[in-house]
């Protein structure tokens, strides 16, 4: 047991350090010397509780690194006993809280992994498993801890703990609904998925604020920072839009300025820190608002910004914007004849939807907008896809720090 133990935290270590192949690889060995021992077995009294609780860190730490690398998961089974239940007082609820995470997350793998086209009904039941569990805990466990101790507490332990399982809720919310968000601009069905995936998007980036506000220097988590990057680049689509009504503008204008709050903490924590995943999240998001057309006055160009275990956003202008562009660029500017390319070394959940009203922006301001996941299958032909646009005059980034820090030492990755 101590053995597995080691291997639990080694695995755990490897992900707080922005290696999550080495952390899947570690998690599924640990698996599969459990699942020697019989720890997967049905009965609980056949194992002790120690061996118990161990067997579902294992299966809670595969699940997590699965679901970011888009792989099956190691174990699709989920045992409860007829006393662990949310209205048992002697329950450990945080405990049982990240049990249902971890048996959500099985459901999320399985319709990321899914061939079948009708995915949207499992997405809905996943969603309100999701609200259901949310629910089971009392407002007091959402409030987000405006100090935190320095101090090497299980107090201290049991805060970050907390804030870190909040994250993780929010960030199942989002990968729920991901897929469809961008589809909500073309079918109204989609518009609660837009709304509930920027919704989350927030919430994440709300603690990740809380969090790199602590100035708590024991703490190191860089799959933190990486949540926080895709949390801001899909709430930044969410502003590239155009099916929103000017009603939401004020929405938009708060998004944007927790936009330029991420990048301000990301870029405060990088140059204190020389942290590589952190000072390459604030490169993407200069560059993504560098395409906003409100933060650049219409003269943004056209992007493609591929980011591991995330996926493929391509980012394209209307035509009259991008000669706009070429006609006010600087004649002393050098003229590439290939694309830039730019290799970055790599409130309360119960909050009911309100339906969106019709748009009054005119479409042909907004870019088009196209991504693919790393993680779900192509939704052929609903999905639409770029095929091709003036590659002369598009920035071509690859966010590939956890990649690079994955392939240190005897790695070989093609």
């Amino acid at each position: 047991m101590e053995g597995l133990e080691c291997l639990v935290l080694q695995g755990i270590y490897h992900l707080n350090a922005g290696s999550p192949r080495r952390a899947w690889l570690i998690f599924r060995r640990a698996l599969s010397i459990g699942q020697l021992m019989g720890l997967q077995k049905r009965s609980a009294s056949a194992i002790s509780p120690n061996a118990r609780n161990m067997w579902h860190l294992i299966v809670r730490g595969d699940r997590y690194v699965a679901l970011l690398l888009g792989l099956p998961a190691g174990s699709c089974e989920d045992k409860y006993e007829a006393d662990e239940n949310f209205q048992n007082p002697a329950i450990d609820k945080d405990d049982l809280f990240q049990r249902k995470l971890s048996e959500i997350s099985l459901r999320i793998i399985e319709r990321n992994q899914s061939e079948n086209t009708p995915v949207y009904a499992a997405t809905q039941e996943i969603d309100e498993l999701l609200e259901t569990l949310g629910k089971e805990m009392p407002d007091s466990w959402w409030e987000i801890p405006t100090h935190i101790s320095d101090e090497r507490s299980q107090r201290t332990s049991k805060q970050f703990d907390r804030l870190m399982v909040q994250i993780w809720y929010f960030q199942l919310q989002g990968l729920v609904h991901l897929p469809f968000m961008l589809r909500a601009a073309t079918e109204r069905r989609y518009d609660y998925s837009r709304f509930s995936c920027l919704k989350a998007c927030r919430e994440v980036m709300w603690r990740y604020l809380a969090i790199r506000g602590l100035n708590n220097h024991s703490f190191c988590y860089k799959m933190v920072d990486f949540g926080a990057l895709t949390a801001t680049v899909a709430l930044f689509l969410g502003l590239l839009d155009p099916s929103q009504s000017a009603e939401n503008s004020h929405q938009r204008d708060s998004d944007r300025t927790m936009i330029n709050g991420v990048l301000h903490t990301m870029e405060g924590f990088a140059n204190n820190t020389n942290e590589t995943i952190a000072a390459q999240s604030v490169n993407v998001i200069k560059s993504l608002l560098a395409v906003d057309q409100q933060s650049t006055g219409g003269n943004g160009g056209n992007l493609r910004l591929t980011i591991p275990y995330f996926g493929t956003i391509s980012i394209v202008r209307p035509a009259s914007n991008q000669s706009s562009r070429t006609e006010d660029a600087n004649p002393n500017m050098p003229v590439f004849p290939s694309p830039q390319s730019i290799t970055v070394g790599q409130n309360n959940p119960s909050e009911p939807w309100k339906g969106m009203s019709p748009s009054n922006h005119n479409p042909m301001t907004f870019p088009t907008v196209s991504f693919t996941s790393c993680q779900f299958n192509p939704m052929v032909p609903e999905q639409p896809v770029i095929a091709d646009f003036g590659w002369a005059d598009v920035d071509t980034l690859f966010f590939g720090s956890l990649l690079n820090t994955d392939i240190d030492g005897n790695w070989m990755f093609q």
